[in-house]
């Protein structure tokens, strides 16, 4: 191996350390501010032109859009949120995971208009499955339908879902036996769809809420923030 190819390689591991080094400072940054609830710091950080260099528009964008709403600034962060439901980012599987993750956040805060921004979003994104599986979830948590049980209950059988959208049709099957007052069955979906899901799936919690409501009737649901 010659000097010059000796220099050459080390000066691209020293740039892609250096890149390496910079984007997990900035992480870690930005990690820090969100738990210290300090969202001016995440606006900052996501907002600098290194940033957006190192850890691309769609992260930085991610992190500014949980600022916002960390914040409570209501009109900036639905100027966020639509800003990012428009966006076309240079990854489409970044565009689909931004538009699951927060369709279902709202969805199970029963939230309907900022569900609704993200459901119209899922249409245009132009696949079928993903947007039938999240139209299904909407008729059941903001249109409170309880007849699309045995449709869902087929698509199961169908393995036409695996993982996340699975526990999501679960959950939706045994929300619609809550509706029904058909305690058994709800608990068995309910279980059901927690093993789809990771431990710290959005879903987790409202699985374990229901599980514990229904264990005691009477027992009003916990308030929704």
């Amino acid at each position: 191996m010659s000097a010059l190819t000796a220099s050459v390689i080390f000066l691209l591991f020293a740039i892609y350390v250096g890149f390496q080094v910079g984007k997990n400072f900035l992480l870690r940054s930005m990690n820090k501010a969100l738990a210290q609830k300090d969202c001016e710091t995440v606006e900052k950080l996501a907002d600098m032109a290194m940033s957006r260099r190192l850890l691309g528009a769609y992260t930085c964008d991610l992190y500014k859009l949980r600022a916002l709403y960390l914040g409570k600034d209501v009109p900036r962060f639905e100027a966020m949120l639509q800003a990012m439901i428009a966006a076309r980012y240079k990854n489409p599987a970044d565009k689909k995971s931004f538009l699951e993750q927060y369709f279902h956040t709202f969805l199970l805060k029963e939230n309907k208009q900022y569900a609704g921004w993200l459901l119209e979003a899922i249409r245009d994104f132009g696949d079928a499955l993903f947007t039938r599986y999240n139209e299904q979830a909407y008729a059941v948590m903001i249109d409170k339908r309880s007849d699309l049980i045995e449709t869902m209950d087929s698509q199961i059988d169908a393995k036409q879902y695996y993982g996340f959208p699975l526990g999501v049709i679960l959950f939706m099957i045994a929300r619609q036996y809550e509706y029904l007052d058909d305690t058994d069955n709800a608990v068995l979906y309910y279980n059901n769809a927690k093993i789809c899901f990771h431990p710290k799936a959005i879903y987790i919690p409202a699985i374990q809420d229901s599980l514990k409501r229904l264990a005691q009737p009477g027992v009003e649901e916990s308030a929704r923030v």
